[in-house]
């Protein structure tokens, strides 16, 4: 039976897939509009019908599923709103969950007593004592008193950013409360809840974890016993990532299949039978799903899980078809939770089931070698997955299959058996048992260890950016046509060629994203900082124009944060990354104050930087000759520019107006100058230029005139001088400044004089990104405010 059978209609048992995809299109069209989907659904149906000779009773379910889960997310859509006006000011919270202690960051979710309305909660911390105090306190049920403030979630303000504000309204949160002081009520629920009270014995458990284990074994304990990945640090997040493998820092249908069968067998040999083993197993699955946090893979893995029980137990002929066993879980996950069709963890745990599951016939037939069947297995989730990474990662790791072959048995067969039976002993024995966690801990530091090591390996992973919902459809079809061709078995030229087929896939949206006939200029939003990205036409060239980044102030150790923000990391590099960029031709610093070069560090680890260029001053700052010490030991070339410096790429050409050779100006006014033409308009990139030296730039330039200025300074008083907007005449003001900054940028004498020489004025604060798209000689500017 092949592939596209499977996904077909097996006689009468396995139409549960198409029951599932006419709900999911039912939510759709909820979610973004009835009409398209609706006609959507029709033709699905027109395909079906003659090709599958689907019955009126079967069209009719199809319907009934289409229009049930339609309203049933149309209700939830209703019902996902706020009761809150943003005033309020007092709150008593019940938290539902342990929470995160980053450093003196607390973040938990609570519920509102009153109007039952789920609240993001994050305090900062006090002192040290405040944070041991809170750590022994918090758990879930802790009821507490808050004085505070509501503040709406941030959205994206540039383009393919992550969207905090709509990632926390599909969990049904619409305010972070920010509180100033937290009052501890009472440990214990109003009222016996057995959800509060699973959730605090798996709190129990973590805690006892970071009691008992070495430093090392609890991040990865509380992971895979708890399903927590709290207290792994992101840097070891960051490299399982890269690697492909961080489904395996999770808990996923495997580590429940292994679980469950150790439970079984050990149920059998103390006499208990086989019923009997089924029947506690049921009862204890959706426990065990809570204790471990409910995620959606969890949650996937325990009713499948289930449910073939339930086939084994009761089930006609003793078993579920697994296909519709999938489909049935998935039915039931999505009417419960319509919004969780947008977790990326729900998307990419149901696709690579689904196609393990309609592949395993076929796999088994031709293969049963352990390690020919892990590669397969490997080579078809890393293939499924990859279109998913790339819209919301942009990459994904090319060596994941020669990895996985490595780690999967590393974690399954040794680390979680291994955990589990650590765990268990150490409830039943205590400190008896210590010797065990030694080599236990060895096993996990060298595992980590040699992830990092390979992580740093050049071209582990592949960056092409996110691809177009058009290109998304290709891929869809395309690799559904590549699974179907594989099963048929082809051999000798046909087959070479038919493994080469996902890599022409790959290869055309490479080409489409690096040979784009379109240029662009964009100034992202990076707070109170600049950042410039220019990408010329046909791949000739990707420029940064500074980094953004922010003041850091010194900390005490108890207040560091793993998972601190920098705008480069957090920022800039996905947006370099969403658009498939991993090489910078130049890496512009226009001075090395930390708004404009903050965040250098990390664009220099992230990113392949062919040159530096920093301004030729005679004085360096402390950040700047770090960075000179950064690019040296990589290699990285580096150019001190001045006036009179220039440089050409086919018809485009960039000048270098300021500073002057050797400067000693101050920092500002010893900023990079650039000055060249895009698009058909005249561009002129200031950095922190002041009034002194556009002075300068005018006596030395008296012929100069732009159409697009960047406004020196983030629009300072001291800059943006009235001679020098006359002067350059431009049509367009660019103002790249914070939202709400301390500095009160951009002054209103700036707008005044901007808005008095009839100058439109682009403000990141206000607008978000901004970009110039052009082509050829013509161009278009667009802003990202959702």
């Amino acid at each position: 039976m092949n592939f596209k059978k499977r996904l077909g209609v097996i006689k009468l048992k396995n139409k549960g897939i198409f029951y599932a995809i006419s709900a999911l299109i039912g939510v759709l069209a909820a979610f973004q509009g009835f009409l398209v989907y609706f006609i959507s659904l029709n033709l699905y149906l027109f395909f079906l019908i003659p090709r599958k000779k689907f019955s009126l009773r079967q069209v009719t379910i199809i319907y009934f599923l289409f229009f049930s889960f339609f309203i049933r997310a149309e209700v939830d859509i209703e019902h996902n709103k706020t009761s809150y006006v943003g005033n309020e000011k007092t709150f008593y919270l019940v938290l539902e969950e342990l929470g995160k202690m980053d450093g003196d960051l607390l973040t938990v979710t609570a519920i509102d007593m009153q109007n039952e309305e789920t609240l993001l909660l994050k305090y900062r911390i006090q002192s040290e004592a405040e944070k041991n105090r809170l750590t022994h306190y918090l758990s879930p049920g802790l009821i507490i008193k808050v004085n505070g403030k509501l503040e709406e979630p941030s959205i994206s303000t540039n383009e393919n950013a992550f969207n905090y504000k709509r990632y926390l309204e599909q969990k049904h949160i619409f305010w972070i409360l920010k509180p100033d002081k937290l009052v501890i009520i009472r440990d214990k629920p109003s009222a016996p809840n057995v959800l509060i009270m699973l959730k605090k014995v798996r709190t129990n458990g973590i805690h006892y974890l970071e009691s008992n284990f070495p430093k090392e074994t609890i991040p990865l304990a509380t992971a895979l016993l708890f399903g927590s990945s709290d207290f792994i640090t992101q840097n070891t997040m960051d490299n399982y990532r890269e690697l492909g493998i961080v489904h395996l820092l999770a808990i996923s249908g495997l580590h429940i299949a292994i679980i469950v069968s150790i439970v079984y067998n050990l149920l059998l040999r103390v006499g208990v039978t086989r019923e009997k083993s089924i029947d506690i197993l049921l009862v204890c699955l959706p426990i065990y799903g809570i204790l471990t946090g409910a995620s959606p893979s969890v949650t996937r893995s325990v009713f499948m899980t289930m449910l073939l029980l339930l086939g084994r137990r009761w089930g006609k002929g003793g078993q579920f078809v697994a296909i519709d066993v999938i489909a049935t879980t998935f039915l039931l996950y999505l009417f419960v939770n319509p919004y969780v069709l947008y977790n990326v963890g729900f998307q990419l745990s149901f696709l690579v089931t689904l196609i393990l599951l309609l592949s395993a016939p076929y796999i088994l037939k031709v293969t049963l070698h352990p390690v020919s069947l892990l590669l397969t297995t490997s080579f078809q989730s890393m293939l499924c997955s990859a279109p998913i990474l790339l819209y919301f990662f942009f990459e994904f790791s090319i060596i994941s299959v020669l990895v996985n072959l490595l780690y999967i048995p590393i974690f399954n067969v040794i680390l979680l058996p291994y955990l589990l039976f650590v765990f268990v002993l150490h409830l039943l024995l205590g400190s008896f048992i210590d010797p065990l966690l030694y080599p236990l801990n060895e096993m996990i530091i060298f595992t980590n260890n040699l992830t990092e090591r390979i992580a740093v390996l050049p071209w582990n992973t592949i960056v092409l950016g996110r691809p177009s919902m058009l290109f998304l459809l290709l891929y869809g079809w395309g690799l559904f046509l590549f699974f179907v061709q594989w099963e048929k078995g082809v051999k000798g030229m046909k087959k070479f060629f038919l493994f080469l087929f996902p890599f022409f896939l790959f290869s055309g949206q490479y080409m489409l994203t690096n040979l784009s006939l379109d240029g662009e200029v964009t100034f992202l939003d990076v707070g109170q900082g600049d950042c410039i990205f220019i990408r010329l036409p046909f791949g000739k060239g990707n420029y940064l124009i500074d980094t953004g980044g922010s003041l850091t102030f010194e900390k005490q150790p108890w207040q560091e944060r793993d998972q601190a923000f920098d705008v480069g990391e957090d920022t800039v590099v996905p947006f370099l990354k969403s658009k498939g960029v991993t090489k910078l031709d130049k890496l512009i610093l226009t001075h090395g104050d930390a708004d404009h070069a903050g965040s250098a560090e990390a664009i220099l680890q992230e990113m392949r930087v062919q040159e530096l260029v920093l301004p030729d001053r005679k004085e360096k700052n402390e950040l700047e000759r770090k960075l000179i010490g950064m690019a040296q030991s990589e290699g990285i070339a580096i150019r001190f520019v001045h006036e009179g410096d220039r440089w050409k790429v086919g018809e485009n050409r960039f000048y270098i107006l300021s500073p002057e050779v050797n400067s000693q100006s101050d920092s500002n006014d010893g900023s990079i100058v650039i000055y060249t033409e895009l698009g058909g308009l005249k561009w002129l990139f200031t950095g922190d230029l002041e009034a002194e030296g556009e002075a300068k730039l005018m006596k030395k330039n008296p012929t100069l005139s732009v159409d697009v200025l960047k406004v020196g300074h983030h629009g300072s008083k001291s800059s943006s001088t009235e001679d020098f907007l006359e002067r350059l005449s431009p049509q367009w003001a660019i103002i790249s400044v914070g939202e709400n900054n301390r500095y009160q940028h951009p002054h209103q004498e700036v707008l005044d004089r901007l808005q008095k020489n009839e100058i439109i004025i682009y403000r990141t604060d206000q607008l978000g990104a901004i970009t110039y798209t052009f082509r050829k000689e013509t161009g278009t500017f667009s802003v990202h405010n959702p």
